[in-house]
């Protein structure tokens, strides 16, 4: 419960709402508690006669002063029976409206602050480096923020009407038997036999931790196989192309396996807590009802002192049923707070500087990277003029895609710096720094929403024309204007409804469309067809005009336009520039430069 404790500052907002439920908790718990045995003590005597006297008891000081109360007067025998009938129903009914506004009133609060923990864990995401993001997989960080905070939810839904009631009818119910254990010549005994209670705490501590392990091996169990599944749904080309659908089933059947194996185990454990506290409580009950029968006490005087410990152990099992929901809970906001604490290796500068009227020189700086121990790229020492187009070639795993990862600081440096414009960018603002660069990757991704919209992110504020005209810079106009809505035309996931040449020109006018000084190309016309690519590359050409461009391509006739190519090979101890000039020069001074032409050329 103590891992619970951080995040009532959450219910700050709901704070009205969540006392309220406390004080109709407190209420309820009281009515079950005191009220019935209270009542069965001090009541019953008035409504059914004695044993040995054959009478009813007589009218008691408190009973005259509430008759007289509600205007009855002195009250005949009648009238006593009948109020005093009333007053189990009016137990009832005070314990379920209490127990119901208390459930409604913590429920609304609880949800309200899952809501809030959802959104923090998903605000998280957006800040974690891209590096968090890499290292895990895409299912299991969904089953985090969706299956994990639904099942905390879950748990606060069953428990809100149970977690203050319980302990307070387990008090007032212990306060009872206290009560009438000294107001009751010769009752003391049952105080011993109360002793059974705390002894009911350590099959709940034992098989509680149990099941948070089990639950916990649940949990990620389940972000496995939510990773296969999302895994599956979005390779079904693949599988099919490789007959992989069998092979895909066994895997999951197997993961199923391991999922009912654990779950079964957290079914073995839940269901002994309740089992295990009846006993004990049985055990103790027993107990004070053969102390009491060899003491002499009669059915009438005992039952109430019984009904009393029975209210005061029924708590308890519930308390029990209510430590597996928390422990279950518990499981799965580690594996949230995983999200919540992970470290941003990346972060804010303390007092940033800011960027403005970007000229566009970047430069590398004795830059070395290592991405979780592997070295990536070595010794780089590179400084582009503003405007200047550069190409970037090289073998595949050379370091291309990483070298312009680091100017938006989608990665830190491991040594030396990257500046832009002499500004080092780790003393920028991610916001500031990534306003002045346009990216385009090798797989655009587009969101669900209109290609308008989709085309707008580039810059939000643009108007419909300067969006139509990014299109049309983009060779994406005509094909767009072929759709029945045209740019209202809905995209569904992933840009699902376009193909992959029309993913790439929808994200080359986003990039267009945001004008930035700085322009990143990560193989962006590899999608398209020839002639595509030949009017992108007249686009191209306009739009570099006055801006630096970085363009990654594997297609030689993409980067024919560069005025400087860089060319990159792998080494041990990561990849390094091994050529930097024009087609010509590099053609005639560089031979891996060569060897990849020609065999592309050739």
């Amino acid at each position: 419960m103590k891992k619970f404790f951080p995040y009532f500052s959450l219910f700050k907002p709901v704070k009205l709402q969540f006392f309220t439920a406390i004080v109709f908790g407190l209420i309820a718990g009281v009515a079950s508690g005191a009220g019935l045995p209270l009542v069965a003590k001090y009541v019953f005597p008035l409504i059914f006669r004695d044993q040995s006297t054959g009478a009813v008891a007589e009218t008691p000081e408190w009973m005259l002063k509430l008759t007289s109360f509600i205007g009855i007067g002195v009250p005949t025998p009648n009238q006593v029976l009948i109020v005093a009938c009333c007053f189990l129903p009016a137990i009832f009914l005070i314990r379920n409206i209490a127990r119901y506004l208390n459930s409604i009133l913590m429920s609304y609060s609880g949800m309200l602050v899952l809501e809030e923990l959802r959104i923090m864990t998903f605000d998280r995401l957006q800040r974690l480096p891209l590096a968090f993001h890499k290292r895990h997989k895409e299912g299991d960080i969904l089953t985090r923020v969706m299956g994990d905070t639904s099942q905390i939810r879950r748990a606060l839904f069953r428990i809100a009407s149970d977690l203050i009631i319980q302990p307070v009818q387990l008090v007032s119910a212990v306060c009872a038997v206290i009560f009438m254990a000294m107001t009751i010549d010769g009752m003391v005994f049952v105080l011993y036999a109360m002793l059974s209670i705390p002894v009911c705490v350590f099959p709940i501590r034992y098989l509680g931790k149990a099941l948070y392990r089990k639950a916990r091996d649940a949990r990620a169990k389940g972000g496995d196989m939510t990773a296969t599944v999302s895994e599956n749904l979005a390779s079904q080309q693949e599988i099919r192309a490789y007959g992989m659908e069998d092979e895909q089933v066994e895997k999951f059947r197997e993961d199923s396996i391991i999922m009912r194996g654990l779950q079964l185990k957290m079914v073995k454990y839940q269901g002994l807590i309740s089992p295990s506290v009846e006993v004990m409580s049985t055990l103790g009950v027993v107990f004070a009802i053969y102390l009491g029968a060899q003491r002499g006490f009669t059915l009438q005087v005992f039952t109430p002192v019984i009904l009393a410990m029975y209210f005061a152990y029924e708590p308890v099992k519930k308390l029990g049923a209510i430590s597996t929901l928390i422990r279950k809970a518990e499981a799965s906001l580690e594996r949230v707070e995983y999200v919540l604490h992970s470290e941003d290796n990346m972060p804010e500068p303390t007092e940033p500087k800011v960027l403005k009227d970007v000229k566009g020189e970047v430069c590398f700086n004795n830059v070395n990277f290592v991405y979780d121990s592997e070295p990536v790229l070595s010794g780089l020492n590179i400084k582009v003029t503003p405007g200047e187009s550069v190409a970037l070639v090289g073998p595949s795993g050379a370091g291309k895609s990483t070298f312009v990862s680091m100017i938006p600081r989608f990665y830190d440096v491991k040594d030396g710096s990257v500046t832009v414009d002499g500004c080092d960018v780790r003393d920028l603002t991610k916001r500031n720094l990534r306003d002045n660069i346009a990216l385009v990757s090798q797989h655009p991704l587009l969101f669900r929403g209109s290609i308008a919209e989709n085309i707008r992110i580039g810059r939000p504020s643009a108007t419909d024309a300067q969006v139509i005209e990014a299109a049309k810079h983009a060779n994406a106009h005509d094909f767009i204007m072929e759709f029945p809505n045209g740019y209202d035309n809905e995209v569904g996931e992933r840009g699902d409804g376009l193909s992959g040449g029309q993913k790439q020109r929808v994200a080359i006018a986003r990039a267009f469309l945001k004008d930035a000084p700085i322009l990143i190309l990560d193989e962006a016309t590899s999608a398209l067809d020839t002639e595509s690519e030949s009017q992108i590359q007249a686009a191209l050409k306009v739009l570099t005009q006055g801006r630096t461009t970085f363009v990654i391509a594997h297609r030689f006739s993409s980067i024919r336009d560069a005025q400087r190519i860089l060319v990159f090979d792998k080494f041990q101890d990561g990849g390094r520039i091994v050529g930097d000039g024009s087609h010509s020069e590099l053609y005639e001074s560089c031979s891996l430069y060569k060897d990849l032409y020609d065999k592309q050329t050739g």
